[in-house]
């Protein structure tokens, strides 16, 4: 049994290698993100314009629905900001994993004009590491990106089961490996209740 866990625990950390490292470096970039009000988001890198007819009777915050239902934009994380611009035109905002797109609705032009904001690689990661299989169109790479990531939190979790059963079946009364499982679970504890 013991050998059976060991080889599932190193090929569960080969397999997930990638996501962890992810999960890392956004982690490491968290740091460095601006104080709340202090974002900025990217220059516009590009604009699309995409034919689209709207039912007329519906109000601004519906139609920003059945406008953002009906882009295919992959891995989005919803729409934000719905309002009207100085034209009159319906625009709102949509974060996806390679950055925000500005949408404003052309209405009497039935069309919708798409303003690309691209993110950086950093952004991009961070953005990928909350990704999974239901967000956004259900695109081939969308779905695998998001199985992945959601195999891999399953993975992380039997690697810290599978190795805390390794430590207690071979040095359960090693001083230091006592020493960091207490720390590992008093510090994050007590983390939390001073910050309820």
């Amino acid at each position: 049994m013991f050998n059976w866990i060991k080889k599932l625990h190193m090929y569960a950390g080969l397999l997930t290698f990638s996501a962890l490292f992810v999960w890392g470096l956004t982690g490491i970039h968290a740091v460095f993100l601006p104080p709340p009000g202090g974002y900025a988001p990217p220059e516009i890198s590009e604009t699309v314009e995409v034919p689209l007819e709207a039912p007329g009777d519906l109000d601004d915050k519906a139609l920003a629905r059945h406008i953002y239902d009906n882009l295919d934009i992959p891995l989005r994380g919803g729409h934000y900001n719905i309002r009207r611009d100085d034209d009159a035109n319906l625009a709102f905002f949509i974060f996806t994993s390679s950055g925000r797109r500005d949408i404003t609705y052309l209405e009497t032009e039935g069309k919708v004009r798409i303003d690309v904001r691209q993110n950086g690689l950093a952004d991009f990661l961070s953005s990928m590491h909350t990704a999974h299989s239901d967000r956004g169109p259900r695109t081939t790479a969308a779905r695998m990106w998001g199985w992945y990531n959601e195999f891999s939190v399953w993975a992380f979790l039997f690697m810290t089961i599978s190795g805390l059963y390794m430590w207690l079946e071979t040095r359960p009364g090693m001083r230091w490996a006592q020493w960091t499982v207490a720390a590992g679970t008093v510090g994050p504890l007590v983390l939390w209740l001073a910050t309820r």
